[in-house]
């Protein structure tokens, strides 16, 4: 569909702390590396991110770190959703009018 508006996703699960996957997930979703971002500290505090977040399925913590909205639950898994909207065409390069 010509026109349409798409925002990427990234999903994963980490064993590391939850500010390390943070910044290593988004680290990779740009491709650069880790040292090119803004310090996470900026958004958040690193500290108690990981205090928040253990092994309790209940937790749910969501900010906007870079260009994303980051959503860390408490059961080990990552959610990333860019803030950057891609347009997404249909049309075929080829089939340019003369």
């Amino acid at each position: 569909m010509s026109g349409d508006v798409e925002k990427m996703s990234h999903f994963r699960r980490f064993d590391e702390a939850a500010s390390t996957a943070v910044v290593d997930a988004v680290a990779s979703a740009e491709g650069v590396p880790p040292r090119r971002l803004e310090p996470l500290y900026d958004t958040i505090d690193p500290d108690a991110l990981d205090a928040l977040v253990t092994d309790d399925a209940s937790v749910d913590v969501r900010f906007e770190y870079e260009w994303y909205t980051v959503r860390v639950h408490g059961e080990g898994r990552l959610e990333l959703q860019s803030n950057v909207a891609t347009t997404v065409t249909d049309t075929d390069p080829s089939a340019a009018s003369d």
